[in-house]
């Protein structure tokens, strides 16, 4: 289990080993111990959350599946199943 400050830190340090700056990192989350990594997060999601990290967030979406945060991004189901490919079953 990690904390909320532990959060946080994973995504800088997953930005800085990517090589990805801060500012273009997405975090999404649904509680208040998901509040630091997506301040700091470029965009940050609220994922089905409670009210306090929906009002942090930058975006919020309230729906049984993750694959629409993708949508949010830009992201649209062709390009999901084309970057799947055949070993997907796509």
């Amino acid at each position: 289990m990690i904390d909320r400050a532990g959060k946080a830190a994973a995504l800088r340090q997953f930005a800085e080993r990517a090589g990805v700056p801060l500012s273009q990192t997405v975090a999404v989350g649904d509680g208040a111990n998901d509040l630091d990594m997506i301040a700091a997060a470029g965009m940050g999601i609220a994922f089905n959350a409670k009210q306090a990290v929906r009002d942090a967030a930058d975006a919020s979406v309230s729906v049984p599946y993750l694959d629409t945060v993708l949508y949010l991004l830009g992201v649209s189901r062709d390009e999901v199943e084309d970057h799947d490919g055949p070993a997907a079953g796509g």
